[in-house]
């Protein structure tokens, strides 16, 4: 029936537009994290992958409207092949998740800011400021070395800083929010395979109906 097709066609467009959304916050919150670790590290490495991946969901999400909006089924073939390659890539980083790993990797960054926070002063000021932490341990890495707290170690309100600087150190505070976050990016990632299923199931009905049509008119 055209109606179903057109039912069909137009619910793929919305699919894929919510597909190219999701890809394109993929790939801003990619960029966003890529400083948080050493080049060259694994995690680093990771972040390109999650790059990679977030460009394939706005390409599949691209194809898959214009498939849907022509009304072709070659497109949309091409559309289900992205989309398998992407439960496949979701597959693989589900199965390396290692939250050891990453705290070592969290570790390091961390520790690596400290370094440089005593070289030269202020390297720690927006991760201080961001996870309301002082320090690598706490504010007193600071006044055991004779340093004065920075003002990023003080909650600030209207421009009047707190008495007393954050107790909490930044190693802790930021693999705290670390890992939570990585937490988060397995689930994203079990979430978007369910979301890609639904994809194939309706790219393939969406296929059949399309391909009757071509059936109809040759006979």
């Amino acid at each position: 029936m055209p109606t179903v097709r057109v039912c069909l066609q137009w619910t793929s467009v919305v699919f894929s537009t919510l597909t190219l959304i999701v890809g394109v916050l993929a790939a801003l919150a990619g960029v966003y994290e890529l400083d948080k670790f050493n080049e060259g590290s694994a995690e680093h490495t990771e972040k390109f992958v999650q790059l990679g991946m977030a460009g394939a969901l706005i390409l599949a999400g691209l194809v898959g409207c214009l498939g849907a909006i022509f009304g072709s089924i070659k497109v949309m073939v091409v559309n289900l092949i992205l989309l398998l390659a992407l439960i496949a890539s979701h597959i693989w980083k589900v199965s390396h998740y290692n939250e050891t790993k990453q705290l070592d990797a969290t570790e390091v960054y961390v520790m690596d800011l400290w370094m440089k926070e005593l070289v030269h002063h202020g390297a720690m000021q927006d991760l201080q400021q961001e996870y309301e932490c002082c320090g690598d341990k706490g504010f007193s890495d600071y006044t055991s070395l004779n340093m004065k707290v920075p003002r990023s170690c003080f909650h600030t309100k209207d421009g009047i800083h707190a008495l007393y600087p954050y107790g909490e150190g930044c190693m802790a505070a930021v693999k705290r929010a670390y890992l939570q976050i990585y937490r988060y990016e397995k689930w994203v990632h079990c979430g978007l395979i369910g979301y890609e299923v639904v994809g194939i199931i309706l790219g393939i009905t969406l296929c059949c109906q399309l391909t009757n049509k071509t059936r109809r008119y040759t006979y």
